[in-house]
């Protein structure tokens, strides 16, 4: 089973992905690396931005529920049937579903590991996410 975080409020999401972006890209991989290993970040800032970050992308939403090998299925199935009946504009509604599949499993194995890595009550003494509103 894939693991959701809580819900956010659209602007707490907003501002979550704008502060994981905003770090510097040698942060954003090093978190990245270190949560894949079981490990966390030096910096805690760091790592309460990107499990906001994390927890901004894995909402508890049907396409987070789904195990992650499910998401290109769909599309594997429609591009069969597109050769099945020589249809090349299903074809291409194919390709791009498995692409969109694809890009979600991806998403989802790359933020995983850093919602498991911190639990929300340490993260919630974390420093505010900057540009968030005041209340969580």
């Amino acid at each position: 089973m894939s693991s959701t975080a809580p819900e956010l409020p659209a602007q707490r999401r907003a501002a979550a992905v704008r502060a994981f972006r905003a770090l510097p890209a040698a942060d954003r991989r090093d978190v990245l690396a270190l949560a894949r290993q079981g490990r966390r970040h030096p910096d805690e800032r760091v790592v309460a931005v990107a499990w906001w970050y994390a927890a901004a992308v894995l909402q508890p939403r049907w396409w987070n529920r789904v195990p992650a090998g499910l998401l290109p299925l769909p599309g594997l199935v429609l591009l069969c049937a597109a050769f099945a009946v020589d249809a090349w504009p299903l074809a291409v509604l194919a390709v791009l579903l498995i692409a969109a599949g694809l890009n979600l499993v991806w998403q989802r194995l790359t933020t995983e590991p850093l919602l498991r890595l911190a639990r929300p009550a340490e993260v919630a003494d974390a420093p505010e996410v900057p540009g968030a509103p005041a209340g969580r």
